[in-house]
């Protein structure tokens, strides 16, 4: 009789299945967990399949990844170099324009213990002169002194301003050394005797020196569309009342200031903001602006290095004794330098008629205000003065009879 097609056979004689397959046969229960661990391992390996797959997908993923982030840097260094390249093409045409002054043969007056502890700081000195236009700088005197103090290791920059009617030792038309304004040294015996006073009284290791007129600070402010500064209530009759003058000085119009604060204010504006002493704080009061009016063109040219390509006109009105590789390293410097505090000297002084019943600034006594200055600026603590500064000051304390 045949058998029910639904009915598993017992008799596997002389088949070819497998054992697995006629266990499966004999006993249901058995094949059914056979089936449940094969669909189970076939579905762990599907899983495994997935998991080889998107593996391959996120190495390939990371690989885009790294290859963007390295064409990404490759584009800014390639970025970087090009405007590097532009600055100092910009820079050494600049330079070319300026008003060179060879001092290769000239001497600094540099102590030489002095120059062995400032040697870590480039000092440069910065100076203003008074020469109204088409004078000339040659035999014109300082209206402001800055030296500009850059620490070489860090960049921090710090200016220091010397009040012009300052009572210094200062080299004369011969060679001999008297005690006078030091805003008269530049008169006697230009930048260099400039630099030597400063260094012999101050005791100071400059070697490098920038002078420009009224005009020149007119056009470079006016070139960086002008700059921030606080005008105070005190100073805005003074402004208002030299401006006429200092735009027909310079060949432009003043526009009148009516209001304090911080403000924006123009090229002809700047420059008498420099000038102004009589009601605005004297000799320290000037010093202070001048000061404000150059720490915030350096500032806004470190912001902005693509607008010194508008500054080309103004060169030849700034002279100096700044090598073009010099210049370079300073202006490619710019951007990365640190302003902190300025610093003013004399910190403490007399300021008056003397017996000759001309006014001058008597440090009081300038032993002591160098050592503030070096404490203060430099950080050398206990600083003992050059004997040339002291007898200096012993010889003005003699002069005066102030101390």
């Amino acid at each position: 009789m045949r058998k029910n097609d639904h009915e598993k056979t017992k008799d596997f004689t002389g088949t070819e299945y497998s054992p697995e397959i006629i266990r499966k046969l004999e006993d249901p229960e058995y094949a059914k967990e056979a089936d449940k661990y094969e669909y189970q391992a076939l579905r762990h390996q599907n899983n495994e399949s997935s998991k080889d797959s998107s593996s391959r997908f996120n190495d390939k993923k990371k690989k885009n990844c790294k290859w963007n982030k390295k064409k990404v840097i490759r584009n800014a260094i390639i970025i970087i170099a090009l405007i590097m390249v532009a600055l100092i093409g910009i820079f050494f045409y600049l330079a070319s324009h300026l008003d060179k002054y060879d001092t290769s043969n000239s001497d600094f007056g540099i102590n030489s213990q002095v120059a062995s502890d400032l040697s870590g700081y480039r000092n440069i000195a910065i100076l203003g002169s008074d020469a109204r236009s088409n004078e000339g700088l040659d035999g014109s005197r300082t209206d402001a002194i800055i030296i500009m103090s850059i620490k070489k290791s860090t960049g921090a920059v710090k200016l220091i301003s010397v009040m012009r009617d300052s009572y210094l030792k200062l080299p004369y038309f011969d060679d001999e050394l008297i005690l006078d304004k030091i805003t008269h040294a530049h008169h006697f015996t230009d930048g260099v005797g400039t630099c030597s006073a400063l260094n012999r009284n101050l005791d100071l290791n400059i070697e490098e020196f920038v002078v420009f007129d009224w005009k020149a600070v007119s056009d470079i402010v006016d070139a960086l569309d002008g700059i921030k500064v606080d005008v105070k209530e005190n100073e805005i009759a003074d402004l208002n009342k030299w401006g006429p003058e200092t735009g027909e000085n310079v060949g432009k119009d003043y526009k009148k200031i009516t209001s304090t604060g911080e403000q924006t204010i123009d090229g002809v504006q700047a420059t008498t903001y420099c000038r102004i002493r009589k009601t605005s704080g004297g000799d320290s009061g000037r010093a202070q602006r001048y000061k404000k009016v150059i720490s915030a063109v350096m500032k806004k040219t470190a912001t902005s290095p693509l607008a010194l390509g508008k500054l080309t006109s103004i060169m030849p009105q700034i002279r100096t004794n700044i090598s073009q590789p010099k210049l370079l390293t300073l202006g490619l410097g710019f951007p990365f330098y640190n302003f902190q505090e300025s610093y003013g000297f004399p910190q403490k002084y007399y300021s008056g008629l003397l017996p000759n019943q001309i006014s001058y600034v008597v440090p009081t006594t300038l032993k002591s205000n160098v050592v503030d200055l070096h404490e203060t600026v430099f950080g050398q603590s206990g600083y003992t003065v050059s004997d040339t500064c002291e007898n200096i000051s012993i010889e003005i304390i003699n002069d005066t009879g102030l101390q």
